[in-house]
């Protein structure tokens, strides 16, 4: 018998090498590199390798996610373009957003030590620490509090996108293309006495696979690549 099944992907690289890293959430609508065009491809190639044959697709409405849904897709000979899910779109850094990270990392340890009088490596440490903490916890960083009503609903908004796949879409393969500032909230999809991966962060490029078994989504795989 065949299953639901739910495949969040992460869009590709977005730097070349050599390149200023730039923080980017909603407001940098950056493009594909080569190399992240080729992630989509070798993503849609790692899709088939392990028999999970998409039949829709969904994108965050950015350059990013659209061009990697895109690049998944040819893989299987489906070229529409996704349906594009607002949810999917990533977070607003305000100040932030398309600032070079090293900036935003001592800005962001300047408002976690509440001073600006602190060595620039201190201020440094204090906000790589602050980003640790977002990524590995989801604990927002002073500097981004401003996101905690949107972050409040991620969840939410994953279980209800789950809810809907599962009635219009019953045991077929949808994609959901985003960034991993949103991916990892899917992870509230699986019930609270389900385990979560010890790292919740996906790799440029990565998926994670959900199947719905007996009513409930279980997670098969987390960070593949």
């Amino acid at each position: 018998m065949q299953t639901t099944k739910l495949i969040v992907a992460r869009h590709g690289n977005t730097f070349n090498k050599g390149d200023v890293v730039l923080r980017v959430g909603s407001r940098t609508n950056l493009p594909l590199t080569e190399e992240g065009h080729e992630q989509g491809r070798r993503l849609g190639a790692k899709l088939r390798e392990m028999n999970l044959y998409p039949t829709r697709f969904y994108a965050a409405p950015l350059r990013r996610a659209v061009e990697t849904s895109l690049e998944i897709a040819s893989q299987f000979e489906l070229g529409a373009p996704p349906q594009i899910a607002d949810f999917l779109t990533e977070l607003d850094y305000g100040e932030d957003d398309g600032r070079p990270d090293k900036e935003v990392v001592k800005r962001l340890g300047a408002l976690e030590a509440n001073s600006s009088d602190l060595s620039p490596e201190e201020l440094e440490t204090l906000g790589r620490e602050a980003l640790r903490r977002w990524d590995a916890e989801r604990i927002l960083p002073v500097g981004w509090r401003f996101l905690q009503d949107r972050v409040n609903k991620l969840e939410d908004d994953w279980r209800a996108f789950g809810r809907m796949i599962a009635k219009k879409y019953p045991a077929e393969t949808i994609v959901a293309t985003t960034s991993n500032g949103i991916a990892r909230f899917s992870l509230g999809l699986l019930p609270p006495s389900e385990k979560r991966p010890d790292d919740t962060k996906l790799s440029t490029g990565a998926f994670g696979v959900f199947e719905l078994e007996a009513g409930f989504w279980k997670l098969k795989n987390w960070n593949a690549k």
